[in-house]
């Protein structure tokens, strides 16, 4: 799978949801249809924080 930037989830995501074919999308980008399937399902479920690439680290001192 090539990577996405954040801004290529956010955008397949509101393309599938205003209707857009997976698999035209999967062209677009270079991926596979099970992984924008897989993305949606992950958007649904947690919301757009999942896509985050940062962790959360707190030192405690």
């Amino acid at each position: 799978m090539s990577k996405l930037t954040y801004e290529n989830r956010i955008d397949i995501y509101k393309k599938i949801k205003k209707g857009e074919s997976p698999t035209y999308l999967s062209k677009q980008y270079a991926i596979g249809i099970d992984k924008i399937r897989y993305l949606v399902r992950l958007i649904d479920k947690h919301g757009y924080d999942i896509l985050r690439t940062t962790k959360n680290r707190k030192f405690i001192e």
